[in-house]
């Protein structure tokens, strides 16, 4: 062991403390001195480790101006000194630690911090695994998938969730909801040939609110469902304190007869699409999942299944006799009545053919106006299309005139010059056309 040279010089800067040695009663002793704003100070000790410990503190101390400290009597020194150790591998001043504890102890009534923390902890022990967003989402999709939820549906969260898990590559619980919030505001969509081109490619745009609505309650979902895993605490997420976009008060508006006849003349094999959403009020969606088998045209109803429909509850929809002269030709017994790939995509087209200006989600609008006027009662067209009265007044219904319901109820394909090449397997059609017509 080397041997210890003194007085002992500790340095923190500009500042020095020294540690003396000498003998009180025939035994060793360690003197610390300095020097502060009230003179020379000295303070004995029996042990040399304790002197130094208390020569670091005396010069840390005085380098940092806290000069309050030194006057502490011996006792409240060591307290001092043993509570900034205790707290260091947590990495916590003092000072902290004790705000945190008073500011706790105002909401425990009397028990002790260390029972709250053993309640937490116990009520919240599923917290402690920690799952990343892409691990939640994975699992999100796989219990949807087996839950049988529609295709759309889960294709539907699986594009807002797997771009939301690639944007936060993080634990699921270290999320907050500023974060999720600023990442809506900056949703742009993926660009595709649908969009303007540069030099650089095709140009994604800012999304809609309606869009990052929609991304918005994906992502409520993934939270809630990652909540109920126990990946996160009991209470509301950080994803429900998000709050919604604005959406603009959409003008909605309805075609005229005139405009219908002219899109079903250039509707080719769209005619199905555009008849059953003018006709019968059926949701774009649920027309492209409907099956032949689900068209009764001797019953006189179209079933839309519950697992089709968008509310999720099964109804019956009444097969207007235009609209049975319209099908009659197209039906095919079973298999999809909507064969084409993005239908979406070509209706621009075709209002622009037929000269008409195409109107958002048009078709469904115009028959529950007409049909509200031909049958007068809101709550029967309520029920065909799905929906409350309420929604009925408030989103849907045009004011139309009963004699404007007769004209639209009474487009007909034989008064009709459809321009369109009929659909495969032409020569049964022609039959059942020709028998449609006798009839």
């Amino acid at each position: 062991m080397s041997k210890t040279s003194f007085p002992i010089t500790v340095k923190r800067g500009n500042v020095r403390v020294k540690i003396y040695r000498g003998r009180t009663r025939g035994c060793w002793s360690y003197t610390v001195a300095y020097y502060d704003a009230g003179g020379r100070r000295r303070t004995v000790f029996a042990e040399l480790d304790k002197a130094r410990q208390e020569a670091e503190l005396v010069a840390t101390k005085i380098a940092q101006g806290e000069l309050d400290v030194l006057e502490l009597r011996s006792d409240d020194r060591l307290a001092y000194t043993r509570a900034t150790q205790l707290l260091q591998p947590a990495g916590t001043p003092l000072e902290v630690a004790v705000m945190q504890f008073v500011e706790a102890t105002k909401h425990l009534e009397g028990a002790s911090l260390v029972e709250a923390a053993k309640f937490y902890h116990k009520h919240h022990r599923q917290v402690i695994r920690k799952k990343t967003v892409a691990e939640v989402v994975a699992e999100v999709l796989a219990a949807r998938e087996s839950e049988g939820c529609s295709p759309r549906h889960v294709a539907g969260l699986r594009t807002h969730l797997e771009r939301f898990a690639a944007a936060f590559p993080t634990p699921i619980g270290m999320v907050l909801a500023p974060e999720i919030q600023s990442y809506l505001r900056e949703l742009r969509t993926a660009p595709d040939k649908r969009h303007r081109r540069s030099k650089n490619g095709f140009v994604s745009r800012p999304q809609s609110a309606k869009s990052k609505n929609n991304v918005r309650k994906s992502i409520q979902n993934l939270f809630r469902f990652a909540r109920s895993r126990g990946y996160l605490p009991k209470g509301p997420t950080e994803a429900d304190e998000v709050s919604a976009f604005k959406t603009p008060v959409a003008e909605i508006g309805i075609f005229t007869p005139a405009e219908m006849t002219r899109l079903l003349e250039h509707g080719a094999d769209l005619v199905p699409f555009l008849a059953i959403g003018a006709f019968a009020g059926l949701r774009h969606a649920e027309i492209l999942r409907l099956d032949w088998r689900e068209v009764d045209l001797e019953g006189g109803h179209i079933e839309v299944k519950a697992k089709k429909a968008k509310t999720g509850t099964r109804r019956l929809v009444p097969v207007t006799d235009n609209l049975k002269a319209w099908l009659r030709p197209y039906h095919d017994g079973e298999g999809r009545v909507i064969k084409l790939q993005q239908v979406d995509w070509r209706l621009p087209d075709l209002a622009r053919a037929a000269k008409v200006t195409w109107k958002h989600n048009a078709l469904r609008h115009s028959f529950i106006s007409y049909r509200v006027a031909a049958i007068q009662n809101v709550a029967q067209v309520a029920l065909e299309a799905g929906n409350s009265p309420k929604i009925i007044f408030s989103n849907y219904r045009e004011l139309v005139k009963s004699g404007a319901a007769a004209e639209w109820f009474g487009i007909r394909p034989e008064t009709t010059a459809v321009k369109a090449v009929r659909p495969r397997r032409t020569r049964r059609i022609i039959e059942l056309q020709s028998a449609s017509l006798a009839a």
